[in-house]
């Protein structure tokens, strides 16, 4: 979905015009920041990158990718480590189990950033499902602009929005390849 056609159904869902001059102001910042809740409550945007462990007063550390959200799991040939092997500190992944080199990491990824420069042919998702709950978000954080005192309407779009995102969300089945997840069937071993 494209952004102006996001724009166009946010517009429908507040009964608003395009061309409001609230919604020229925060329709960017409003929907940037539904996308990023979207993206990472559903775990839609995932991503591998090698990165570079190297020693760092005792244990080994990596700088993360730029547009990291949250951490699934690093790969090393057949070996997978989960979230109990690291730390995350700033822009930094440390552990002291790991050695040094190069591992690939899997993580969430927030989605590219969407500002007032952002052109209207911009295609934002790929799945029109994730596109309808940034929408129903992004109209639900804007509804106190335009109606302030129509709670009604706000719990409407929070409901839509909070039953898409159920929809969304991906069950908890990504431990099974983890070597020392907790849900894993042989914990603390490869599997």
């Amino acid at each position: 979905m494209k952004l102006k056609d996001m724009k166009n159904k946010i517009c429908a869902l507040l009964d608003i015009s395009v061309d409001e001059e609230t919604f020229v102001n925060y329709s960017a910042a409003v929907i940037d920041s539904a996308a990023k809740k979207v993206a990472v409550y559903t775990k839609s945007i995932k991503k591998s990158a090698d990165i570079e462990f190297l020693p760092d007063n005792g244990k080994v550390s990596a700088v993360l990718p730029e547009d990291f959200a949250a951490f699934c799991y690093v790969r090393s040939g057949k070996i997978y480590y989960g979230r109990e092997v690291f730390e995350i500190i700033s822009e930094k992944i440390r552990s002291d189990i790991i050695g040094a080199g190069v591992f690939e990491i899997v993580y969430t990824a927030f989605p590219p950033e969407i500002n007032s420069q952002t052109q209207e042919e911009t295609e934002i998702f790929i799945n029109d499902y994730i596109c309808d709950a940034v929408c129903y978000g992004a109209a639900m954080e804007l509804c106190s602009n335009f109606y302030p005192s129509d709670v009604q309407r706000y719990m409407r779009l929070a409901t839509e929005y909070d039953e898409r995102l159920a929809n969304l969300l991906t069950s908890a089945s990504d431990g099974a390849r983890i070597a020392n997840s907790f849900f894993a069937g042989a914990r603390g071993a490869f599997v």
